[in-house]
């Protein structure tokens, strides 16, 4: 997104880069040291956007969040400090980005109307929905315990969505539709990893979910920041994207199936500074799905899933 959710190409470089994982996955402290530093971040540049959206669209909240990473990549690329590819299936590529970028924006849209730790929750849904396209649209098979996991998550997502009879709240369907939509991306890149360079769909990301955000303000008035919500919005930026460079880093130092789960320290954060920031409670059922939800994508990721053949 996530999150931007941005992160989970990281299981394509994970098979590719077995080899050096396996070679260094002695270092697993550092690892999951790695991760939970990514989590956190995550947290922060969430926590700051929630703020900054009292100030400024939501849309420009995404474009700074993925704005600031893509001009540092664009820089390094210039400099040649990092390959120069457009990738050889570019229009899975953009595809993979507009997927990955509507997820992003229904996230930070999300995170202005509710609690931004249910928010988080939500969006983190996506290695669920993974399970359930790839099944789909990728003729994966899975065993009988992942499906039993992704029924258990959605009886979490209903307790978050509509956690009474007061109603379904309808901040909290945007914030699944994020997870969706985040997942679809995913699927894509368990398509693009066979011939993509992770560096290659990272970019591809970054700009369209900045184009796209970008493009935003031809139908929704944009509002100047001041100059903190400047700072916040820069911020925002640097802190999502300096935990992606912590969690690509941690998948170099330990399998995925390790410290994949510690990325949960995002959901968990953004509790935390949500309660102390803004007083945000949620209730008891909407705490039980979410912690619901969090549990079975965790088991999704460290179990074994595909059925031998």
């Amino acid at each position: 997104m996530p999150h931007l959710p941005m992160g989970i190409f990281r299981h394509g470089d994970t098979h590719r880069d077995a080899a050096s994982v396996s070679a260094t996955a002695g270092n697993i402290p550092r690892a999951i040291a790695l991760m939970c530093f990514a989590g956190l971040w995550f947290g922060v540049s969430s926590a700051i956007l929630k703020a900054c959206c009292t100030s400024v669209q939501p849309f420009e909240c995404a474009f700074f969040r993925t704005g600031v990473g893509f001009v540092i990549l664009l820089v390094m690329t210039l400099l040649g400090l990092r390959p120069r590819t457009a990738g050889q299936r570019v229009g899975l590529l953009f595809l993979r980005g507009f997927l990955g970028a509507v997820g992003a924006l229904s996230y930070i849209w999300s995170i202005s109307r509710l609690e931004l730790g249910l928010a988080n929750g939500l969006n983190q849904t996506s290695p669920v929905f993974v399970c359930l396209f790839a099944a789909i649209f990728l003729r994966e098979r899975f065993g009988w315990w992942v499906y039993a996991l992704v029924g258990l998550a959605f009886v979490g997502i209903t307790l978050i969505v509509h956690p009474d009879v007061g109603g379904i709240k309808p901040a909290a369907l945007i914030a699944l539709g994020s997870g969706v939509f985040s997942a679809l991306a995913y699927t894509c890149v368990r398509v693009l990893q066979k011939t993509e360079s992770s560096e290659t769909i990272v970019m591809w990301l970054l700009g369209t979910s900045t184009l796209v955000a970008g493009l935003s303000a031809i139908f929704v008035p944009w509002t100047m920041p001041d100059a903190l919500t400047w700072v916040g919005l820069v911020g925002a930026g640097l802190t999502a994207f300096a935990a992606q460079i912590f969690m690509t880093r941690a998948y170099r130092y330990a399998p995925a199936t390790i410290v994949a789960p510690f990325i949960y320290v995002s959901t968990f954060s953004s509790l935390i500074m949500a309660f102390f920031i803004w007083d945000e409670l949620p209730g008891t059922a909407a705490l039980v799905g979410c912690a619901i939800v969090v549990a079975s994508a965790i088991l999704i990721g460290v179990l074994p899933k595909r059925v031998r053949t």
